[in-house]
């Protein structure tokens, strides 16, 4: 079993608040899922979109209608629509050639290659400075995990670091234990 996950299990043992994202229970006073990290409280509109698996082989839930989450007329030609687990807004964000996901570190304006998470939780949720790298290739689009500390997966699968894994539209990617559903036109296929 996961031992962070398993942590997290045992830190939350009273009645409280049911996470909208992944049906757990939370303790009554948080704000946050201590699982998935979504918005909890009243008015929050977040639907179900999988289960995070208790074990690290264990394969998570079918996503429900992706195309609810995420509007694909806004999905930019040459790049892809991201919803976060527990954002009520998709991410629409463009890949000429690459993108690295993570917590930006440095000061100053983050640069257009860099999608930062750090305002999403990223940091308790176990996310890497640089922990994933998207790639737009002849192929389509393709992912690798930047040697990160708490792993990458994409769906059921734990991705070797600096291997390269093509992905289809509507694939769940999760970085330490933030959830990720991208989608992508299928016409981009051609990297400059």
């Amino acid at each position: 079993m996961n031992t962070l996950l398993f942590e997290r299990i045992t830190q939350v043992n009273a009645p409280g608040n049911l996470c909208p994202v992944c049906n757990n229970e939370n303790e009554a006073d948080v704000k946050f899922c201590r699982y998935c990290g979504a918005q909890l409280g009243k008015g929050h509109s977040t639907k179900f979109i999988a289960a995070i698996p208790k074990e690290q082989d264990a394969t998570p839930a079918t996503p429900i209608q992706a195309d609810s989450f995420i509007d694909v007329t806004k999905i930019p030609q040459d790049g892809v629509g991201i919803h976060v687990a527990g954002l009520t807004k998709p991410l629409y964000i463009p890949v000429p050639w690459e993108v690295i996901i993570g917590r930006y570190k440095d000061e100053g304006e983050v640069p257009g290659d860099f999608l930062d998470l750090t305002d999403m939780g990223a940091e308790r949720m176990g996310v890497s400075r640089r922990h994933v790298m998207i790639r737009r290739m002849v192929s389509g689009f393709h992912v690798i995990d930047l040697s990160s500390r708490n792993g990458t997966w994409l769906n059921a699968k734990r991705l070797t670091p600096h291997e390269i894994y093509p992905f289809p539209s509507g694939s769940q990617l999760r970085i330490g234990n933030l959830r990720l559903l991208i989608m992508y036109h299928s016409a981009n296929t051609n990297a400059k």
